[in-house]
């Protein structure tokens, strides 16, 4: 009986034992759980907070910040160039609250089980909570638009200028675009990263399509043709001028394709041209531009000569004064165009110049055989002549006097061809083309009484 009294006094005291160290771990943990501050081990942009509440560890954090970035600033550079940006200028900030409440809720997320178990890992090692920023994506990109507009430059090509036998060269210029997306990435990436180091901006070439070592190979005329105009008509010696202009020095790489219609531009008022005398459907009428396809013409010549490639020529509906029959070319905007290609393994460069009553044109590239020229032979195959006059009669007309009011012109069938030479020897001969030129019936006035005369 003793013995049992004694086992139950052991029991009790044991109970009371473990009932005892319960209540503690409950007292410690319930402690332990319910604490206000960070635990220990945890840290924000490496900063010990543990110990400390929230209101304290924002004041401590800011501290930090203050310390290691104020003053700081984004700094471009291109070149020898360099921007300086306030991080006021793009509202800048560090997510301050933000890291807190991460940093505040290591050790209180789960069952009680997981939380005693975080609570103590995180004592073992330190848990860092890093400092996440934002900033306003417009005005970064406000900045750096402002910046491109500093920066971005327009490609020019490489030009050549003929003048008095000589060819002179202004080399290209390579263009400067910023790609503000690109950009943007990258400056994004550096500030999540907290750098504040010079970043080089991106900045592609944008190379011309014509380079100075292309077209420095252009020295001499591989042909030469020049057509004569009347300098007193005023208007249409303007548009001629004009014309030459438009084409002068212009560079053709090998394979490029060259349109008169397209050089020519516009023939408005507005685009310079004047009112001058132009061949439509074998009259002569006011036109804006008359005067554009002797230059149209000279051009299609010396394209000849040169045995460049032509894409597109129709000729004129009546025979032309200052080019042999066959060797003219029209042009009418938007309809008619001359056409032709730089088949050569060099670049060419067209020179148009205008010397008192002359037009000349040169196409400039490297004399391949300076034995050797080319000329251009016209070949009426066959007339065809106009049918009889129309007779007007008009009573003004006093009897036995005749009014031509058109003259009559005999049509022809003109073959053209190229024949090479060297040395004064035929070597080549090649039919070039075609061309009908239709006759034009004679329009005359006469007295109906004097109509007998005629007969």
């Amino acid at each position: 009986m003793l013995n049992n009294i004694a086992s139950k006094k052991i029991y009790i005291i044991v109970l009371i034992t473990v009932l005892a160290i319960t209540v503690s771990v409950a007292a410690l943990f319930a402690l332990i759980l319910n604490e206000k501050t960070f635990y220990k081990g945890v840290r924000i942009e490496n900063v010990a907070i543990s110990g400390i509440d929230k209101s304290k560890a924002k004041e401590k954090i800011q501290q930090e910040v203050n310390k290691n970035f104020a003053g700081k600033k984004l700094s471009f550079k291109y070149g020898e160039r360099e921007w300086n940006i306030d991080l006021n200028e793009i509202s800048y900030a560090f997510l301050i609250d933000s890291a807190i409440e991460s940093a505040y809720r290591i050790g209180r997320e789960g069952n009680f089980i997981h939380r005693l178990m975080t609570v103590y890992n995180v004592r073992g090692r330190n848990v860092n909570i890093a400092l996440t920023s934002q900033f306003d994506r417009k005005k970064l990109r406000s900045i750096l638009e402002r910046i491109k507009t500093e920066i971005d430059q327009k490609e020019v090509d490489a030009s050549a200028i003929y003048k008095n036998g000589e060819v002179t060269f202004n080399k290209e210029i390579i263009g400067k675009n910023i790609d503000v997306d690109k950009n943007m990435e990258l400056i994004e990436n550096i500030l999540l990263e907290k750098k504040f180091s010079t970043i080089e901006l991106i900045v592609d070439n944008i190379y011309p399509r014509i380079r100075y070592n292309d077209i420095s190979v252009i020295e001499k005329a591989i042909s030469t043709f020049s057509t004569s105009f009347n300098s007193q008509k005023v208007d249409r010696s303007f548009n001629i001028k004009l014309a030459c202009e438009k084409i002068n020095n212009t560079v053709l790489l090998p394979g490029d394709s060259f349109s008169m219609d397209e050089a020519l531009g516009p023939r408005s008022i507005s685009n310079g041209y004047r009112n001058a005398p132009v061949i439509i459907k074998g009259k002569y009428l006011e036109g804006v531009g008359g005067g554009v396809c002797q230059v149209t013409t000279t051009l299609y010549v010396a394209v000849l000569k040169s045995k460049l490639e032509v894409l597109e020529r129709r000729p004129h509906s009546l025979p032309l004064g200052y080019v042999d029959a066959g060797q003219d070319a029209t042009i009418s905007e938007g309809y008619i165009d001359f056409k032709f290609k730089n088949n050569k393994e060099y670049p060419v460069l067209i020179s148009a110049q205008v010397s008192g009553n002359n037009i000349t044109i040169r196409i400039i590239g490297i004399k391949e055989d300076a034995s050797q020229t080319v000329k251009l032979k016209s070949v009426v195959v066959k007339e065809l002549p106009p049918e009889k006059e129309i007779i007007v009669h008009d009573n003004t007309i006093p009897i036995g006097e005749v009014i031509v009011e058109k003259t009559a012109i005999t049509g022809r069938r003109v073959v053209v061809y190229r024949e090479t030479y060297e040395n004064n020897k035929l070597i080549e001969r090649e039919k070039i083309s075609e061309d009908t030129y239709q006759p034009v019936r004679g329009i005359i006035k006469v007295n109906p009484y004097a109509t007998s005369q005629l007969n």
